[in-house]
């Protein structure tokens, strides 16, 4: 049997893909997930406004062995870097933890996961890269 308890919560103090939410707000989206998904949620740790700091995401993953997982307010809230993502994913499952994205309803429990959401990570980069104005 685990030791394991709950899954940590984790939002933003920056704009997530552009867009600002209010921390209460992030947080009822954090907790219905867990809710409906019936995971048991502990309090979320805050990132620090400043662009590409990472350092409570750190955080989070230094206690990843004494957790289920983690549970993003947004997926889009991960390093905008591949191989810092990957560093990421590879830490949660080896731990044998899983990644949630609560904005987008997706859990990140496998390898197979991990591909599908880097083709999101894609789709969007070329979306963004690629929009013309109307």
């Amino acid at each position: 049997m685990s030791n394991r308890v709950g899954y940590r919560g984790y939002i933003a103090s920056r704009p997530v893909r552009g867009q600002t939410w209010p921390q209460h707000v992030q947080n009822l989206v954090v907790r219905d997930y867990a809710q409906r998904n019936g995971l048991h949620y502990l309090l979320s740790a805050t990132e620090y406004a400043m662009g590409g700091c990472y350092m409570n995401l750190q955080t989070v993953l230094d206690e990843i062995e004494a957790v289920e997982g983690v549970i993003c307010f947004s997926l889009f809230m991960l390093p905008r870097r591949p191989e810092r993502r990957r560093a990421v994913y590879e830490r949660v499952l080896e731990a044998g933890a899983e990644l949630h994205g609560a904005l987008e309803n997706l859990p990140v429990r496998s390898p197979e996961d991990v591909a599908r959401l880097e083709d999101v990570f894609m789709v969007d980069r070329f979306a963004a890269s690629s929009s013309v104005p109307g």
